[in-house]
């Protein structure tokens, strides 16, 4: 892992909306990788189907949902998936592998403790 996890999320962001509450930030990142894997399976379709309302709406669910956690770098990768609505596939693949990578370095760092 070449990233600090000040890099990835934004460890005060995430505290001041968990307060300490274990059971409730074990749910939230539940809820996030599950909504996560989703967006990327949407984003996927979207590119097979050519369409444009999907791609545009996977990408933003997703990234209002990184924002949520302070995983604010995947929120700008996001960003840009959002505004590539006209991007070839391949240029729109490319943009799933970034998300992918992020995601990763979100999930490393939540798995070995904020």
């Amino acid at each position: 892992m070449n990233k600090t996890i000040d890099q990835v999320i934004d460890i005060k962001y995430l505290k001041s909306i968990i307060d300490d509450d274990k059971e409730f930030e074990k749910e939230l990142f539940l809820i996030f990788f599950e909504n996560a894997q989703k967006n990327i399976e949407k984003l996927n379709e979207a590119i097979i189907s050519q369409d444009k309302n999907s791609w545009y709406m996977a990408a933003h669910a997703f990234k209002g949902a990184s924002a949520s956690i302070g995983a604010f770098e995947l929120a700008k990768i996001l960003e840009i998936a959002q505004k590539s609505l006209d991007a070839n596939e391949e240029s729109k693949i490319r943009i799933i592998e970034n998300i992918k990578q992020e995601l990763a370095s979100v999930k490393y760092f939540i798995d070995h403790g904020i």
